[in-house]
């Protein structure tokens, strides 16, 4: 008898699953204060900052990286990006029915536009395009390691 790919992979076990549940509430939380609390982030006057320009910010930081400091630069860059791998991994596992490249990125793409959307209604941030670019990013590469491991899990 063929064994499907369905019934071929592991399920987590409880005390596992249960472990995730506390690591995706918790990374929950702290990222919640850090995008709307976190790195000095004050209620701002009334100009609000956008970019609805793909790219724009990204190209800005790349060719003008001299006009940074290294922290700035690479937060901006890469801790964007790394900050929502975890999400990318812990979201498949812990509702398996979001569980297609598809899926993923919709839901991500959506969640993330509200996020900038909130920073700059609670003028705590500004609506930048490229954050949501790069978050969705992270969150793909942590989609893909979730994938790999998965596929690794399968039965002989």
């Amino acid at each position: 008898m063929r064994t499907t790919l369905k019934t071929a992979r592991r399920q987590p076990s409880k005390p596992f699953k249960g472990l995730a549940w506390v690591v995706f509430i918790g990374y929950s939380l702290f990222m919640i204060y850090l995008l709307f609390i976190g790195f000095s982030r004050s209620s701002r006057s009334d100009h609000r900052m956008y970019n609805v320009v793909p790219l724009k910010t990204i190209k800005g930081y790349i060719e003008n990286y001299q006009y940074y400091n290294f922290d700035m630069w690479f937060i901006n860059l890469f801790g964007n990006v790394a900050a929502f791998v975890p999400f990318g991994f812990l979201i498949p596992l812990l509702f398996p029915k979001v569980a297609r490249w598809g899926q993923v990125l919709r839901l991500f793409f959506g969640l993330l536009f509200i996020v900038e959307a909130l920073q700059v209604a609670f003028k705590v941030g500004s609506f930048d395009v490229d954050d949501i670019i790069l978050n969705v990013l992270g969150g793909l590469i942590g989609f893909a390691i979730y994938k790999a491991r998965a596929r690794l899990q399968l039965k002989p």
